[in-house]
């Protein structure tokens, strides 16, 4: 496995290189296993310890995502864990809160804040061939800490990964991930409803994060991109968000714009409309996107531009890797296949955009 991606890894670095990209010096995100077969409480010490000396600043940057009376909720939340949050996270951040000597609700405030605050560029592709290929860019306020901190993580069960995700050491939810030979999805923030009012409609009403949902939805034995589009369409959420999904076979992919309770439009890959790539940024699709932030349409005009004939993991990489796609809060850019597990890989980025 190692050989095929790293291969692949130095392919699209040397693409960027020669060809010319935006970002200043990708590098590529350290790559941890999560044993799912240990203790939840004990499953991350062995990335947590790698980044304790950072402590001090992840402080300080949920500070920054997160209004000041927030605070006293996330506490609340955090002295009653296992009643609000599902098992095996609540178990994880509890390990995660140890091994960082933080409490339980900064944990819960590191969560709060990634799962409300992000800014995307996601794109779901076919090929000629049929085959799918899905990228992404993460955008954050805080880019200097998150890149300190962004990780692929290989999640695995007697030794086989089972899925994988990229994400910022702390979080337990995914926001980016692969289910090998099933799926891939991604999660774009839909910005509809106030951090409080979600939160209330999360203590009043239940629901999950979406991320937790993602995951949920990884981790589940004989997932089908089919039957992982209705669970990520259908599931009560406690915030709007747009769920992007590709599959193996040609035609599956999907952007699913999400009320709290359900799908309000699903948006799909369809050859008879010449429709073989979708691009989601943070807007609706049937609307206009605000013009102090359009991604979409340069996207869509690089994405036509390539065209479907020449459409691969290297060229995908290169629009994520254009501005105003990759700006000066993205994070890190991921390419993924389910049909070709081994693509999957994570550049943490160093954008200097004008």
């Amino acid at each position: 496995m190692r050989t095929p991606l790293l291969v692949s890894s130095l392919l699209l670095l040397l693409f960027c290189l020669l060809r010319g990209c935006s970002g200043d010096n990708p590098q590529i995100a350290k790559r941890y296993v999560v044993d799912l077969d240990m203790d939840p409480e004990k499953r991350w010490e062995h990335v947590v310890k790698d980044y304790t000396a950072l402590v001090p600043s992840l402080k300080n940057a949920i500070l920054h995502f997160i209004p000041e009376d927030l605070v006293g909720v996330a506490e609340y939340i955090g002295s009653a864990l296992d009643t609000y949050l599902p098992q095996p996270y609540a178990a994880e951040m509890r390990g995660i809160s140890s091994s960082f000597n933080i409490s339980l609700g900064e944990v819960v405030l590191l969560n709060i804040a990634y799962d409300f605050s992000a800014f995307c560029t996601s794109i779901v592709a076919q090929n000629e061939n049929g085959t799918i290929y899905h990228g992404r860019n993460l955008d954050y306020g805080v880019t200097s800490l998150l890149r300190k901190i962004t990780i692929v993580v290989e999640f695995q069960r007697k030794q086989k990964t089972i899925y994988m995700g990229t994400t910022y050491v702390g979080y337990v939810g995914l926001m980016t991930g692969q289910k090998p030979n099933a799926f891939t999805v991604s999660l774009d923030e839909r910005d509809k409803g106030t951090i409080w009012m979600n939160l209330l409609s999360f203590l009043l009403d239940g629901g999950q994060f979406a991320s937790f949902l993602l995951r949920d939805t990884l981790a589940e034995d004989g997932m089908t991109y089919a039957r992982a589009l209705s669970k990520l369409a259908n599931t009560s959420v406690i915030a709007p968000s747009y769920v992007i999904i590709g599959g193996i076979g040609p035609g599956e992919g999907a952007v699913i714009t999400r009320g709290r309770d359900k799908a309000i439009d699903v948006w799909h890959l369809n050859a008879a409309d010449h429709r073989w790539y979708l691009l989601e940024t943070n807007y609706d699709h049937w609307t206009t996107p605000s013009p102090s932030d359009d991604r979409r349409d340069p996207g869509i005009a690089l994405m036509n531009k390539v065209g479907q004939a020449n459409i691969s993991p290297a060229e995908l990489f290169k629009v994520l890797s254009t501005a105003p796609v990759l700006n000066n809060s993205t994070t890190y850019t991921t390419i993924m296949s389910a049909a070709h597990p081994d693509i999957y890989q994570a550049w943490i980025r160093h954008p200097s955009v004008a």
